[in-house]
């Protein structure tokens, strides 16, 4: 087993995704304070929805393509399914704008909508996790069919 530093890595261990992972946190950070200067220099109603589409997308689509896949991000595939993934991430945020309008005195708090939100997390990159999938074994598919004469 591989040791960095005089400690052992774990198999599958990938520097480069975790030096990505490392600049998905900064970008959070900086979006954190972005949002809470959204929210202290403008009107106040939206500042909610504004960090939760934030938090959603960012930790979706920076976790999922650009931490994961940053390597494909000049296929063809990975752009379908960045394109097909989008109009169920935008339900989902739907969802949530609904049930922060619905539920003021209960969505808008942090201690509910966090858990929500890392749990929709979790839920969201699972299920698209197949439709990458599935548009990557169809590029595949078609290199190989493509390329026997």
């Amino acid at each position: 087993m591989p040791a960095l530093f005089g400690y052992r890595l774990e198999p599958g261990f990938n520097i480069a995704k975790e030096q990505r992972r490392d600049r998905l946190s900064w970008l959070l950070y900086s979006g954190l304070v972005l949002c809470m200067a959204y929210s202290f220099f403008s009107r106040r109603e939206h500042s909610t929805e504004v960090f939760q589409g934030f938090v959603a997308t960012s930790l979706f689509y920076g976790e999922t393509f650009y931490v994961r896949r940053r390597g494909d991000l000049g296929k063809l595939w990975l752009w379908k399914a960045i394109l097909a993934t989008a109009p169920f991430h935008v339900l989902y945020l739907a969802g949530i704008f609904w049930s922060d309008r619905a539920f003021p005195e209960v969505m808008t708090k942090a201690i509910v909508f966090i858990p929500i939100l890392t749990l929709g997390f979790a839920i969201e990159s699972i299920q698209m996790q197949r439709i990458v999938d599935r548009f990557r074994l169809s590029s595949i598919k078609q290199a190989t069919t493509t390329a026997q004469p």
